[in-house]
């Protein structure tokens, strides 16, 4: 059962047709569609982002407005409670009784508040009046005593202890409604008491101000509060409200209250969140008083603009939905009729190679189809027999890389050599001739995979080196400078030591201070590795002769030339890579080895030998 409906959900056997539809509506519609929604989440968050950005910049405008009124107003009231005129007159109504001197303070002291809530006071919409230690309620059209029960409330001693010091206080606002006809609204505006002190520190009443709430809103309100939904606070440090804008939403001051732990934690930050009835809220600190300005909105406000996104988005994924079936449709059926004819037309050839006759009226890439299929049918079996003949030179060359083995004349010129240091030698250089012969032997029998690291390749380089002074003395000096970083990259077996031999037996054998230096210089992708000797120079013609003719003599180390490992390095990585001759040196023989940077050979090795060693 399970088959069966695999294979009627398979498509390897579905036309042209079905197979373009499924294909363009899962990796065309499908990645549109979803590129769409991704579109619609992005904008949303990006929108969303924006309002919260727009709001919170509106907040700190409002904050800084609020915290500059307040600064006017301190500094203001801060000349005046300073100034010896009004000092001098609270004096005397403290010490005067109902005669001429307390009527001319009360006097001045009314003259000299009217002044400043018309010179400075207005412009933040702002009102001032001098509550006496005698309980006369001083302001610009007031002159008489108070009726309101102040003496022993906790807020009035806050403020008298406070001093100078600004103290925000609602109660204030009895006073002030005292001195006016109209009603005053709750929370509609800020209230400040400051102590008024003599130079000695004597009490000599409270400052009493008023700021209007408008003023400190200011325009930014009509921005922040869409259809009124949006709502200001002004809170103290001890959790009480000092005024509001909007702000009559039943138990919205409470919620905001339960989060104040959460605005102390940064002060001059907005803080962020969302209330239990799901309200967007964000505090900021004020500069005085420990005050904290609030803005608190519906979470819908920030959804509206989302969901009007996401209905475009909806319409835009339909309507390409919808456009996409009938181009598809359209065009599958089009495309789908000359490939069925020329797939009748394959079906129906006898085995072999077919020529098929080019249709007159089809699309370009039906005729391009016919006419490389003719082409290639021409050119088959000349591939095959390319193949062949590269598959033979293959195998010869893996063949030949595998069955390299050490010359037996070499052992035996090798053994003899340390049968004559042992005779007429100290055993030390005897025992170094046999060490290097093992490390030689270990490096042949050790890679019968034909493959090791560059690191290895010198180790074994170093040891047939030394074996090759103990028979021709220390005519020549070896010189490796190969950096330690290419040591870990793969390299063939007994790819340098050919050529460190032929530098011996054909360069530096014969010469006066015979040099062989060999270096390497890596690039992005690939390494080369340079072999000097300062012998005997070649001429181009027969590098390159020595490059591309076989030849092999068992006389040497190896038994393979310079073309065998040119030919192995070609054979293993591509045309590119291989031995390359330096014909500008003239002094000398140079031979580059490039070769491609890698490391598999070196993970591949350390498994097998974890392999072998378990």
């Amino acid at each position: 059962m399970e088959r069966e409906r695999s294979r009627h959900f398979s498509l390897k056997n579905k036309s042209i047709r079905t197979q373009l539809i499924v294909y363009m509506g899962c990796f065309v519609v499908l990645p549109l569609c979803l590129a769409l929604m991704f579109l619609n989440i992005y904008l949303q968050r990006v929108t969303t982002e924006n309002m919260t950005s727009y709001d919170s910049t509106l907040l700190s405008q409002i904050k800084a407005n609020g915290d500059q009124m307040i600064e006017v107003t301190n500094y203001s009231t801060s000349m005046m409670m300073t100034s010896k005129s009004v000092l001098e007159n609270l004096r005397t109504m403290a010490r005067s009784g109902d005669s001429y001197d307390l009527y001319r303070a009360k006097t001045e002291l009314s003259a000299r508040l009217s002044e400043m809530e018309s010179s400075v006071l207005n412009a933040v919409g702002g009102k001032i009046a001098i509550l006496t230690n005698s309980g006369y309620l001083i302001g610009a059209h007031n002159l008489s005593r108070t009726s309101v029960d102040y003496e022993g409330q906790d807020w009035y001693q806050q403020i008298v202890s406070n001093g100078r010091k600004t103290t925000f206080c609602t109660e204030l606002q009895d006073f002030f409604a005292e001195m006016t006809t109209y009603p005053i609204r709750e929370y509609r505006y800020l209230y400040i008491g400051r102590s008024v002190l003599d130079y000695s520190g004597e009490k000599l009443g409270v400052l009493l101000i008023q700021l209007s709430g408008t003023k400190i809103w200011g325009k930014f309100t009509q921005a922040m509060v869409p259809l009124d939904e949006g709502t200001f606070y002004i809170f103290d440090g001890s959790r009480e409200m000092q005024m509001e804008y909007n702000g009559e939403k039943d138990g919205l001051v409470q919620l905001l209250i339960k989060e104040e732990p959460v605005w102390r934690k940064e002060a001059d930050t907005i803080i962020q969140g969302v209330l239990k009835n799901g309200y967007k809220y964000m505090a900021v600190s004020m500069e005085h008083g420990g005050n904290t300005l609030v803005y608190a909105v519906p979470g819908r406000v920030y959804l509206e603009g989302n969901l009007r996104i996401s209905r475009n988005i909806l319409g835009m994924v339909l309507l390409l939905i919808a456009a996409t079936i009938i181009t598809m449709i359209y065009f599958s059926r089009k495309l789908s009729r000359p490939l069925t004819n020329l797939v009748e037309n394959l079906e129906n050839s006898e085995n072999g190679i077919l020529k098929i006759q080019e249709p007159e009226q089809s699309f370009l890439e039906i005729h391009k189809f016919i006419a490389s299929y003719n082409r290639a049918g021409l050119r088959i079996e000349e591939l095959i027999e390319k193949v062949k003949t590269e598959s033979h030179l293959k195998e010869k060359a893996h063949y030949e890389m595998l069955m390299s083995q050490i010359s037996p004349h070499f052992i035996f010129n090798t053994v003899n050599s340390i049968r004559i240091m042992a005779r007429e030698e100290q055993d030390v250089r005897t025992s170094r001739a046999l060490e290097s012969l093992g490390e030689i032997l270990h490096g042949v029998y050790d890679n019968r995979n034909g493959m090791t690291t560059v690191g290895q390749e010198t180790a074994l380089l170093e040891a047939y080196v030394d074996i090759m002074k103990f028979r021709f003395g220390n005519s020549f000096q070896y010189y490796n400078v190969i950096p330690t970083d290419l040591y870990f990259y793969e390299i063939p077996a007994f790819t340098m030591q050919p050529i460190v031999e032929n530098a011996i037996l054909h360069g530096v054998k014969d010469v006066t201070a015979g040099q062989i230096i060999v270096s390497a210089v890596e690039y992005e992708h690939d390494f080369l590795i340079s072999i000097f000797n300062n012998g005997n120079s070649a001429d181009k013609d027969m590098v390159e002769e020595m490059l591309k003719s076989p030849h092999r003599n068992q006389r040497t180390f190896t038994g393979m030339g310079l073309y065998n490992v040119n030919s192995r390095l070609k054979m293993l990585y591509g045309d590119n890579y291989g031995l390359i001759f330096n014909e500008q040196v003239k002094a000398g023989f140079e031979i580059w080895i490039r070769i491609p940077k890698k490391t598999e050979f070196q993970a591949h090795s350390r498994a097998e030998r974890k392999g072998y060693e378990e």
